[in-house]
Formats: C-alpha cells, sequence, structure tokens
C-alpha cells in the first residue's frame, strides 16, 4: 500500500479582488445546490504523466504557479451584501498536496485511482478558497504521476486540458533550466463577470434571453412520457450507467459527416436525436448541449468555468436522415451562439411556459461530446461500408460507474484512438438497465446501416426505432 504523505503547499498571485459571480458559476453553483448533500458530485479530477528527471520539489513548485496565474483556481465562492453570488479571490494562501509514493509491485495508477475516489467523497468548502488540491504518485524514488481536483466551479473541462499543458510546459522548462514560459493572453473571471455587464455583454445575454423562449415553446414536456415533469416522489430516483466502445462507430462518423457535410458530432446527435424521438414517439427532440462558450481569443485560453447547458430542438420529420442531420448541425450552431446566458432568467421563463401550457416541462436529456478531435473524411465507398460493419465484431458494451443528475446523459469520447466511446447514464425509470444496453448497440448499428445504404437512407429514418 503507498505511503502518503500531506502537506501544505503555498501559493501566491497578483492580486486579490471581488466581484459578482459569472452566469456559468452561478449555472454551476445552482446545479451543486440541487445535488447537496453531495457538495462533492460535480468535483472534477484530471491527471498527468509526469516527465523523466523531474523532482517532486519542481511538481509542488509548478503546481503552486498554476494556483497564481489562473485566479479561478483560488476563488471562494458565498452570498454578497445584496444576497447574489460573489466571486472572492484569494491573493496568497495554501493547498493540500498528497505526495503519494507506491509499495512494492504496486502500480501507480492504482494509486491514483484510490486518491480519485476518496476525493469523490471528500468535498470542497465553497466559501474557502483555494478550491483545489492536488497529488503527485512516486515510483522507485521518482515521481510519474500528477493530478490535480477543483470544484467546477472553478474549472470545466477545457480548463483541465490548458492546466495539463501548462503543467507540463513549466515543468519542461524547470528542468531544462528555462524561464518559466508565460501563459496565453486570456480573461480572468473577475473580468468577465464585469464584460458580462458590460453593454455588450447585456446584449449577448439579452439574445439568448429570446433563444431560450423560442426553445420553450418548441421543446416537448418531456423526452421520456413514462416520467412525469415536475413530479416528485418519496425515494430519489435510481440510475443506471453503461460505456459502450466502438470502433465501428468511430470508423462510421467521418464517413457520414463528410457524405452529409456536417460535423462527426451534429452526424451522431441526429442519430441519437432520431432514436430518443422514435421511442417516445415524438416528431421533435430536444436535448441541452453543453457550449464551451469560448468565443473570443481571451477566452480560449482560459481557466474557469465558462460552460453552460442550451436546449436545442431538433425537427425529426420528413423521414431523411442526411436532412435530419444537417438541421442538427444548423440547430446545434444556434444554440452554441446562445450558450452564454444567465440562468435565472432562464429558469424564470421556464416556469412562464409551464404556466402557460399548464403542465411541467423537463430539458432533463443531455448530450455532451467532449472528444479533441472531429474528423471527417470523404464517402468511403464498399470497402468503407465492409470494414466499419466487420468492426462491430469488436464493440463492448458494460456497465459504468459514471454518475448524473439527469434522466439522460450521454457522454462522447475519443480517449482511445480508433475507438469512440459513448457513456450513458439514466433514469430507471425512463430506461431500465436493459434499455440502457439496448439504446447504445442501436446508436451503433443505426450508424453501421446508414454508411452501408447510402442510396435508402430516406427511408432509414422509418425503421430504425
Amino acid at each position: 500500500m503507498a505511503e502518503i504523505v500531506r502537506r501544505r503547499t503555498p501559493f501566491n498571485g497578483q492580486r486579490s479582488a471581488t466581484a459578482p459571480a459569472t452566469c456559468a458559476q452561478r449555472h454551476m453553483w445552482n446545479l451543486i445546490q440541487r445535488q447537496l448533500p453531495d457538495a462533492a458530485f460535480y468535483d472534477v479530477s484530471h491527471g498527468v504523466d509526469l516527465p523523466p528527471h523531474t523532482a517532486v520539489g519542481d511538481v509542488l513548485t509548478v503546481l503552486s504557479e498554476l494556483v497564481g496565474r489562473y485566479e479561478s483556481l483560488r476563488t471562494a465562492f458565498g452570498p454578497g451584501p445584496d444576497g447574489t453570488l460573489t466571486q472572492r479571490v484569494l491573493c496568497s494562501g495554501s493547498f493540500e498536496t498528497e505526495i503519494a509514493t507506491t509499495g512494492p509491485g504496486e502500480d501507480p495508477r492504482d494509486v491514483l485511482r484510490a486518491w480519485r475516489r476518496r476525493m469523490r467523497h471528500t468535498a470542497f468548502d465553497l466559501t474557502t478558497a483555494p478550491l483545489f488540491r492536488a497529488v503527485v504518485v512516486v515510483a522507485d524514488g521518482t515521481p510519474v504521476l500528477a493530478a490535480y481536483r477543483v470544484s467546477h466551479l472553478a474549472a470545466d473541462l477545457m480548463s483541465l486540458r490548458h492546466l495539463a499543458a501548462e503543467l507540463t510546459r513549466l515543468l519542461a522548462a524547470r528542468t531544462a533550466g528555462r524561464p518559466a514560459p508565460p501563459p496565453a493572453a486570456f480573461r480572468q473571471p473577475v473580468e468577465q463577470a464585469w464584460y458580462e455587464r458590460s453593454p455588450r455583454g447585456q446584449a449577448l445575454l439579452a439574445r439568448s434571453r429570446a433563444y431560450w423562449r423560442d426553445q420553450l415553446a418548441a421543446a416537448p414536456a418531456t423526452m421520456f412520457p413514462s416520467l412525469t415533469p415536475g413530479a416528485t416522489g418519496d425515494a430519489a430516483p435510481e440510475r443506471y450507467s453503461a460505456v459502450m466502445d466502438s470502433r465501428a462507430a468511430s470508423l462510421a462518423l467521418p464517413v457520414l459527416a463528410g457524405r452529409w457535410r456536417v460535423s462527426t458530432s451534429a452526424a451522431l446527435l441526429a442519430v441519437v436525436a432520431l432514436l430518443l424521438g422514435r421511442r417516445a414517439g415524438l416528431t421533435v427532440c430536444t436535448l441541452r448541449l453543453l457550449a464551451a462558450n469560448r468565443f473570443t481569443p481571451e477566452l480560449r485560453g482560459a481557466v474557469a468555468n465558462l460552460h453552460q447547458e442550451v436546449p436545442v430542438t431538433i425537427d425529426l420529420t420528413g423521414g431523411s436522415v442526411p436532412g435530419i442531420a444537417r438541421r442538427a448541425f444548423a440547430a446545434c450552431t444556434t444554440a452554441y451562439a446562445n450558450g452564454l446566458y444567465d440562468p435565472d432568467h432562464a429558469e424564470e421563463l421556464l416556469r412562464a411556459a409551464e404556466r402557460d401550457r399548464g403542465t411541467g416541462i423537463s430539458l432533463s436529456c443531455c448530450f455532451n461530446d467532449i472528444r479533441a478531435t472531429h474528423e471527417t473524411r470523404g464517402d468511403g465507398g464498399p470497402e468503407a461500408a465492409h470494414a466499419v460493419r466487420a468492426a462491430m465484431a469488436d464493440t463492448v458494451v458494460a456497465r459504468h460507474a459514471f454518475a448524473e443528475g439527469e434522466d439522460f446523459f450521454l457522454v462522447v469520447d475519443d480517449e482511445e484512438p480508433g475507438w469512440l466511446r459513448l457513456v450513458l447514464n439514466a433514469d430507471t425509470r425512463a430506461f431500465p438497465p436493459p434499455e440502457v444496453h439496448t439504446f447504445l448497440h442501436d446508436v451503433e448499428r443505426l450508424l453501421v446501416e446508414l454508411v452501408e445504404d447510402a442510396p435508402q437512407q430516406t427511408r432509414m429514418a422509418g425503421r430504425s426505432g
């Protein structure tokens, strides 16, 4: 068993500051409050392989530098004098770091997995900064892995990837004796909050409010007729997750995207929406997409929580899968353009729409494509169809530990080159466990059929349910 030493690692930033919370921070704060008492539910972590010839002291120094550079990592949250959520940036302080030394024959990645399991039940106090902690795994006297865990209030997935790249660059410079490279130009969350209150920011929020009003008018009350929107019960709903690793889907998506002239994400979303719509007997499908909201150069390199979940309604009529994919592509483009919104305004619009309809409206259906690459390619011809069909023999579907709080939450990843990973978490009242597995297989099956049957794709929608 690994020997663990805990220590406090100091940090120093450029300033302390207080500002209103950003729209994305308020959005995440609301999600966390709904998940209580499980305060750690929305904490996120990321691991990094360390380069050779690295010392523990070097890793700690670089982690300290990261916390000093990025104010979101040393920000606390709580109500301000007027009761609205406020962000408070700490100039200096310290964070907890574990130094975990592996025992004889112990795999460093097992040590890291054990740390992550413990952190899953070790919540941050959101009113106290920093919302950041780290671990360094040492094997044979050399640090080989590092990982950090942050509150989702402080960082989104893109931020975790930025931090990993920055950590690697800083370590390489330090071990080579070079000066630390400066970060790319970026906007800190305090400045983002003031931007959202500027005339330009207010215009964007007004546009997104109109978008939400239109989406709520078009959305069905629920994608799952077996669930009553707004109904509450004594027992918390049970959820079940499964994962599908598919080479066939990875091969099929670029072919279909190139053939239909859409993104691979839109091609996959069209198939998922079509299957959900057929299952519910609906001619439209509404899902929430996770918008990165990095629409300006100064936000692309930011470390902060910027993402928000924005609804998109896809028209499933017409019978042509390529047509549905092109409508999905256009709808997603519009949705992402309206990904920055005031969560309080969105909630007000939802309640108003429910009052007008006289029924609850559930938007608890999410599609989250977190792939780093989105390749497209040409038609491929019969050879591509044969390869896609043959690859189905390698598909694996199994239970997974992924947990979410939605009725339906599908995550798309490509961490393993040449494979597409789909992880589906669902409320068992809407999707009994066997049907979660079936749905994943149906996604793959339809993708393969569409590659094989290009001339007849206008008829595929009718037999894909």
